[in-house]
């Protein structure tokens, strides 16, 4: 496109296409925060006030020297981050294709159908640094996050949320309807939230269920942020350096998959 004096402006840069995808998500998202950031913050802490302190205060055991609620309080912080991208990468992104038209309005301008993936991506993970710290703050003022390594407590709800919007996205571009979802939630994230040593240790689960368990992500970010947020004095493995690394690694592989195979269902929407 030429200026008034013929000269040709240069399209903008990946980056900037990207952030600006991104700061429509947020200006959208905005309008109704205090509405969708209530039952996001709100659910979590119920959880904890009813399962943590209600039925932990007729726990005797002691789980790694701690009580039970403070036991659960990491999974508090891995659910908050988790369940804000799935539900972001899959209902969010689907209405956004399939009944908003928001990609095909995107894509009349410089944009690429990588660069609207890129920024779902970094939309979904940026969701989940925000409720990781809010929530991390919160069970900060309980008395639930005693460490100084909690500062990185939003770091790695980045890449918590990360992975889980990149499994999101995989899961929704192979969607024929919305109703679809109910079975990934059913089936993929509720059973790994289970299997996360969220509510117990899943070392006293039989067979080779904990070897498992201990293979998913939801596990990884579970013992990350009880490492960040009580010290390694009480973390559930010997081994509990690696849940970090591989927390990151799992993040990295499900972006890429999940954000190539959404890409993929963009363009054949076009």
């Amino acid at each position: 496109m030429g200026d008034a004096f013929g000269a040709v402006r240069e399209p903008p840069s990946a980056s900037r296409r990207v952030a600006a995808i991104w700061r429509r998500h947020a200006k959208v998202y905005g309008r109704s925060f205090w509405t969708n950031a209530t039952p996001a913050v709100l659910e979590p802490l119920f959880m904890l006030a009813s399962v943590g302190i209600g039925v932990g205060a007729h726990v005797a055991q002691t789980f790694n020297g701690l009580s039970y609620a403070a036991f659960m309080a990491p999974g508090i912080l891995a659910t908050a981050s988790m369940f804000t991208a799935a539900f972001e990468a899959t209902y969010g992104t689907y209405f956004r294709m399939k009944y908003q038209s928001t990609y095909e309005g995107i894509l009349a301008s410089p944009a690429t159908v990588r660069d609207v993936v890129i920024a779902e991506l970094l939309w979904c993970a940026s969701k989940g640094v925000l409720y990781a710290t809010i929530v991390g703050i919160v069970l900060a003022l309980m008395g639930y996050v005693t460490t100084p390594w909690a500062l990185l407590i939003p770091v790695f709800g980045f890449f918590n949320a990360l992975a889980t919007a990149g499994l999101g996205l995989l899961m929704t571009s192979r969607l024929k309807n919305i109703d679809s979802l109910q079975v990934f939630f059913t089936l993929v994230v509720n059973p790994m939230v289970l299997l996360s040593g969220f509510l117990f240790p899943v070392a006293q689960l039989p067979g080779p269920v904990p070897a498992f368990a201990m293979s998913l992500p939801m596990f990884h970010a579970v013992e990350t942020f009880r490492l960040l947020s009580v010290g390694p004095d009480h973390v559930s493995e010997t081994w509990f350096w690696a849940c970090p690394v591989a927390l990151v690694a799992w993040a990295f592989v499900l972006a890429f998959v999940g954000g190539r195979a959404f890409e993929r269902r963009v363009l054949s929407e076009r």
